[in-house]
């Protein structure tokens, strides 16, 4: 099933995501619905944050970019395509090296973006949705990648990381984005009718 992805303003987005204990029958269906609503919104990765859920959960597939990314584990390099999409449960980074700078967008902000600095190369350790650990080492998209979703799970965005000038040549668009986001909220929900793309 396609999610609503909530946009900028909404209290989820900066919500620090709540860890999870258990791998349910509902976090598989969810993070299986993320993936479905990532590939619909033609994004990389999508955290539960951007579907109005703050727990530690998120997805991500770089397999159809062309830019470039590299995947180790224990050193040894892997064929990324098969390794796609990741659902990745309470991730944790570490062991940044490098540095890069390029072009970010968010699913939750659109119509903007910036070139963002993050660590060129990263350590992932995460749960898998069958209830065993993944850890691995990624450069180029898939570290930037994961790294912007790591930051959502921490309620951290990526205008958070924007210069101040760059920051501050996007705030008329960040302010209306709020304003009709919070507007929004405060109206009654209409009944929406749940679909699949099939």
């Amino acid at each position: 099933m396609i999610l609503e992805i909530v946009k900028y303003g909404h209290p989820a987005l900066r919500e620090k995501g709540k860890r999870i204990e258990r791998v349910t029958p509902e976090i598989r269906q969810l993070a299986a619905d993320m993936i479905v609503t990532m590939y619909a919104a033609d994004g990389v990765g999508l955290a539960a944050q951007q579907v109005g859920r703050p727990m530690m959960l998120t997805v991500i597939d770089i397999s159809a970019s062309e830019l470039p990314s590299e995947m180790f584990v224990d050193g040894r390099p892997l064929d990324i395509k098969t390794r796609m999409p990741l659902a990745l449960v309470n991730p944790h980074l570490s062991h940044s090296e490098g540095e890069q700078v390029g072009p970010e967008g968010c699913l939750s902000i659109p119509e903007i973006s910036a070139d963002i600095r993050r660590a060129a190369k990263i350590h992932v350790r995460a749960q898998m949705l069958d209830g065993g650990e993944i850890a691995f080492d990624c450069t180029g998209l898939l570290a930037r990648a994961a790294q912007h979703e790591v930051d959502h799970l921490n309620g951290i965005l990526f205008i958070d990381r924007m210069g101040t000038a760059t920051r501050a040549s996007f705030a008329g668009k960040l302010k209306k984005m709020q304003t009709e986001t919070h507007s929004q909220l405060a109206s009654p929900a209409k009944p929406r009718r749940a679909f699949a793309r099939l």
